[in-house]
């Protein structure tokens, strides 16, 4: 009986580590363009330096624009559940931006799901912001 336990413990650690891994593997190496935060469809029309975007890098490095600065940081993903956090922050001034909608969106991200192409950052099953890959 603790044979068969010890294989069901060991075996939900392996699926769980799998499906984080396929999850960083389908996040990493693109750039995603925010096309939507807290329902807010965004113009890039409407902001000097365009849409904000974020990268994820190896390692749980993270990093991007707000839409007028750069910034640096790190995420942590654990099956769904991802934490943001921007790191250092360049200082522009950019009047007309998107970057105090983003950061404030960043701080409510919890979950993380894929839809086909599309990235969906969430707080709990409540959408944040809505990401496409960069198209080159």
């Amino acid at each position: 009986m603790l044979r068969i336990l010890f294989v069901l413990v060991i075996g939900a650690f392996a699926l769980n580590s799998c499906s984080t891994t396929d999850l960083v593997s389908q996040l990493g190496g693109k750039e995603w363009n925010v096309t939507s935060i807290l329902g807010k469809t965004l113009d890039a029309n409407e902001s000097m330096k365009g849409l904000p975007s974020v990268n994820f890098g190896e390692n749980g490095k993270l990093f991007g624009s707000t839409g007028c600065n750069n910034f640096n940081g790190s995420f942590k993903l654990d099956g769904t559940s991802l934490t943001l956090d921007p790191g250092a922050i360049t200082k522009m001034f950019c009047p007309d931006s998107y970057e105090q909608d983003f950061l404030s969106a960043v701080k409510q991200v919890t979950n993380v799901k894929i839809d086909g192409s599309t990235l969906n950052l969430l707080n709990g099953t409540n959408p944040v912001m809505t990401l496409v890959p960069k198209v080159k």
